[in-house]
Order: structure tokens, then sequence, then C-alpha cells
């Protein structure tokens, strides 16, 4: 049983919390081995893309960048990878849209119960450990130059983006990374965003209660009457109504 180590990435502003749950935790028992710590979702990304762990575990509330804005771009960049939320609020719509955004979990750290940790650790444990779904799409095999295209996708939904944007900071040429994107993924890189963003877009009418200017920034349109063109051309429906219907049907 020489089975690579699962590797965890533990975020949280808090050291105490950080070095506590690296060292306490029996991470042997599951498998598991932490391979590094982040104070901030923006810290927290350069190890994620430095290590590529397969479990995460943050706070929801930090300075710089929260978990949930860290929880999406990983959402987006390597949708298999597990997250469990912590905060110290009994913030259930924080948790909530975490748990929309694709997280496994929520724990309060005022309330914090081992028994609870050890259950979704040794569920992460068996999830990891069965093949891949075929509708968490895993970017890894990709060439790296893919990957650093879509983890540039990931870190910039909310801002304009172009596809000569991207190649300059992949550093190849427009026409070059878009026949490579498409060879890849099937798709051009207009078309990924575009659903990277409706993606993003579902989640946030559905898991929050921000406004639907706000839901239109979250993904790089500032303009409310144009994001609720676009989304009703890519849905067939108002993002309002969707809204409401997403609502009622659960």
């Amino acid at each position: 049983m020489n089975t690579a180590a699962i590797k965890v990435l533990i975020v949280d502003d808090d050291t105490i919390v950080r070095r506590g749950l690296a060292a306490t935790v029996d991470w042997e028992r599951f498998g598991m081995t932490v391979v590094g710590d982040a104070p901030n979702g923006k810290r927290g990304w350069e190890e994620f893309l430095r290590h590529e762990p397969d479990v995460v575990i943050t706070d929801i509330v930090m300075p710089e960048e929260n978990g949930l804005e860290f929880s999406q771009k990983i959402k987006v960049s390597r949708p298999q990878t597990k997250i469990l939320l912590l905060s110290c609020h009994k913030d259930f719509d924080y948790a909530q849209a975490g748990l929309k955004l694709g997280a496994s979990g929520y724990l309060l750290k005022t309330a914090f119960d081992d028994e609870e940790l050890n259950q979704f650790l040794a569920a992460f444990q068996s999830e990891l450990s069965e093949p891949a779904s075929k509708e968490e799409p895993d970017f890894s095999g990709h060439p790296k130059v893919i990957q650093q295209a879509i983890e540039y996708i990931a870190r910039n939904l909310s801002n304009p983006m172009t596809v000569e944007g991207i190649a300059d900071d992949v550093g190849m040429s427009r026409s070059h990374l878009s026949t490579l994107f498409k060879k890849n993924l099937g798709c051009g890189i207009h078309s990924f965003i575009e659903e990277k963003r409706l993606q993003l877009a579902k989640q946030l009418l559905k898991g929050s209660d921000i406004n639907i200017q706000e839901v239109g920034e979250q993904i790089g349109i500032q303009d409310a009457k144009y994001f609720s063109k676009w989304f009703k051309r890519c849905t067939g429906i108002p993002p309002s109504d969707y809204r409401i219907k997403q609502k009622d049907g659960n």
C-alpha cells in the first residue's frame, strides 16, 4: 500500500489555529500530510498553486482575501479538491454560500469537535481514493501552459479579460494558445471563460444574498442591465427569476 499521501493545506489568519491543527490531528490515520499553511486566501492561493493539495481547510473570515473568494478560485481551477470551512461566527449565510460554491462542510471554531473533523477527514480519504468522477474535470493532466491559462482565468473572473492578456501572462502567442486550448479542452478560451462566469453567477445567485449588481461585478460585468441581458441570453431567464426559482425549488 504505497499510495501517495493525501496533501492538506491549512489557511487561517489565526496562527494558533493553523499550528494547532497541523500538530494535533492524527493526519497519518487518514493517509494525509500537511504540505503548507497560510494566513489568508491570497497567500493560500500561492500555496495552493505550489503544492496542489487534495484537501483545503480554510477559515471563512480573513483579511486580504476571504475563504469564500479563495474557495471559488480553487473550485474553478481544480473542482475535485475537498474544502472544509472554519469560522468563529455562527454565520450560516457565509457557510451556505461556501457550500453552494462547492465546499464539503463547515465547522465552528467556537464549538470545535474533534470527532466531527475526523468524520470529514475519513470521508475525504474514502472519496479521494475512488476514481475521479467524470463530472469533475481535472486540469492537472494538461500541458503546463494550459494549467497556467486556467489558473489565470480563475484568478481574474471578476476582472475584464482578453485572450491577448491571458497569452501574455503565460508567455505564448494568442493564436498558438487558442489552438492549444481548443485541442486540449475541446472549446475556445472565450467559451471557457463564459462558462466559468455563468457557473459562478448561478452559484452566487443561489447561495448568497448579494444583489444583482454585485453578482455581475463578481464575474467581471460592471453594468447590472448588461449582466441581466447576458444571463438571460445564456439561461433563458433573468437572474432575479433564476434566484427566486432556485430558492423556491430548494
